[in-house]
């Protein structure tokens, strides 16, 4: 059990993460497959006009302005870093001098290949599979040059230590990945949902785990090194990129002074970028000596930090609603599930719940595109139920739709002998051996005639086939043939109904608190505050019934029925 002291946190800055890294390099990665990007010469960057797009799919508010004023931006960057980390796409990441006098890297013809094998298997894996590898790529950097010490993380408000000199000394020999792994199981034994202080942390390792990044008897890359200092590689100044300070290993805050930097700028790193912690600074400016030191005051941990290192993250439930909408609830982004069901839906919203709305037009493309596709078939088994009755039989209409084809002005359908070489130069597609897709179709018929083929013309008209002579040999309608009478279908007649709950609220002030709870949690609601009530949709019920949860801290929640 970790003892570690409760704060208030009401007069702190108070960070959640809004983005969401699972969520945005498959985003990135559908770009990819879709495109092809060449990295700028001389930076290595996106071009500006692929960022822009970019940055308008991705989960951070700011990374649009970013673009538009820089060129760039960080969470962008950091993405694009990501799925090149993961091996789901790859590009020159080292770059080469353009000859002698060449003072800087340069980039030629530098394109991003989008790995269809490695996404194929990554988004396809289980949650907790895919959880651990998310864990393993941002554990496993171990150049200390790199390290949380001298490098800020993407969402980083900390300053850095100086860099100079971290190739040498105790640096090189530390092992991160152990290190974060080490912390990350310590936060995961804290309490969720309860406000620690960042001091009291930082106290505990120095109590109980003192070498838990330097070891007691340190090793040195140079071979002088038992002449060296424990913390050789760590200064403090008066300036913000300055490193004259040497910090002493028999002073009594040298354990905080280094250690406790480092604890504070690892909890604004990968568990804050990952979203397993919430985080807290003081609001005051800082005027110390530099790297800035106490100014994460605060965390806060959540249940997801625990579930992935234990592996047990349940598979996404999926939900299939009479009104055509599709609800996929998982407290980790669901690449797979979400993967096969963009391509036929519009998203309506995005969180924990995820609200989609399947398209008329989307299904049917798809459809048109792979013969094989069933989409009955394949929400049935990502919903472990059956459809809705209207949704299946509207399905199979939309599906129905990716059968008809549009035939351009100045393209025909050509039907005649597999082998027609008149024919061969005209031939845009061959649909089957004796039908194909031509052009020019006056000058093809032209030729035909001239070579006495006697060739037959046929417009046939929007609504329906126009017969051909009894005696050709073709796929299409005969003249004189009836088809047998289908008996008639009675009409079908559907009703939807919909059940609406309604709120009432004892004052304007909680009416508010609540509506804003149910916002943030993207669940649409009606508001009447001339009546105090808001009333949702009665399928919107547990979304509702979790604010209440989460309002319990505050209030004691009790709902009665009235007539």
């Amino acid at each position: 059990m970790v003892n570690l002291i409760e704060v208030e946190v009401s007069h702190l800055d108070i960070f959640s993460n809004p983005r969401d890294a699972r969520r945005d390099v498959p985003i990135y990665l559908r770009y990819m497959q879709e495109r092809e990007v060449k990295r700028l010469y001389r930076s290595n960057a996106l071009p500006k006009p692929d960022a822009l797009r970019l940055a308008k799919l991705m989960s951070d508010p700011e990374a649009e302005a970013e673009v538009r004023e820089q060129g760039q931006a960080g969470w962008l960057n950091y993405v694009d870093w990501l799925a090149w980390k993961l091996g789901l796409v790859s590009y020159d990441a080292e770059g080469s001098y353009a000859g002698y006098s060449s003072a800087e890297r340069t980039y030629p013809d530098n394109y991003v290949l989008f790995n269809p094998e490695k996404c194929r298997a990554f988004t396809q894996s289980p949650l907790a599979d895919q959880e651990r590898l998310w864990l393993n790529t941002l554990l496993a950097e171990r150049e200390g040059c790199r390290s949380e010490f001298f490098a800020a993380g993407v969402l980083g408000r900390l300053g850095s230590f100086s860099s100079w000199g971290c190739a040498t000394g105790v640096v090189p020999h530390l092992d991160f990945p152990k290190v974060r792994r080490f912390l990350l199981e310590l936060l995961a034994a804290c309490p969720v949902g309860v406000w620690y202080s960042t001091a009291s942390l930082i106290q505990y390792l120095k109590a109980k785990h003192p070498f838990f990044l330097i070891p007691q008897k340190p090793r040195y890359k140079d071979s002088w090194g038992k002449q060296q200092k424990r913390y050789v590689n760590f200064h403090e100044s008066k300036q913000q990129w300055g490193y004259e300070i040497e910090i002493l290993e028999h002073e009594a805050d040298a354990f905080e002074r280094v250690e406790g930097r480092y604890v504070e700028r690892f909890l604004e790193g990968l568990p804050l970028i990952l979203g397993y912690v919430e985080v807290a600074y003081t609001k005051q400016p800082y005027h110390g000596l530099h790297p800035s030191l106490n100014q994460l005051q605060a965390f806060r941990v959540n249940g997801r930090l625990r579930r992935a290192l234990q592996g047990d993250i349940p598979p996404p439930k999926v939900t299939v609603q009479p009104n055509f909408e599709i609800y996929v609830e998982s407290e980790f982004y669901p690449a797979n599930v979400l993967a096969q069901l963009l391509p036929l839906t519009e998203v309506m919203a995005e969180g924990v719940s995820t609200i989609l709305k399947l398209q008329k037009e989307k299904v049917a493309a798809q459809a048109a595109q792979d013969e094989t596709l069933d989409v009955v078939r394949l929400l049935a088994a990502l919903s472990g139920q059956e459809l809705p009755r209207n949704v299946a039989r509207e399905l199979h209409e939309w599906v129905a739709h990716s059968e008809k084809f549009t035939l351009y002005q100045g393209f025909a359908l050509l039907e005649g002998d597999e082998r027609l070489p008149l024919a061969d130069p005209f031939t845009v597609e061959r649909i089957t051996p004796t039908l194909r897709l031509v052009h020019s179709p006056e000058e093809l018929l032209a030729q035909l005639e001239q070579a006495e083929l006697v060739p037959l013309r046929v417009n046939h008209p929007e609504d329906a086939l126009q017969p051909l002579p009894a005696r050709a040999r073709t796929v299409f309608p005969i003249e004189g043939e009836t088809a047998r009478p289908k008996p008639k279908e009675k009409e079908g007649l559907t009703l939807f109904r919909q059940t609406m709950i309604s709120l009432r609220f004892p004052s304007s002030d909680t009416l508010e608190m609540f509506r804003k709870a149910l916002l943030d949690a993207r669940c649409p609601v009606e508001v009447d505050k001339e009546r105090l009530t808001l009333t949702f949709l009665k399928h919107y019920e547990p979304h509702v019934m979790k604010v209440m949860q989460a309002l319990a801290e505050v209030y004691l929640v009790r709902v009665e029925e009235v007539g």
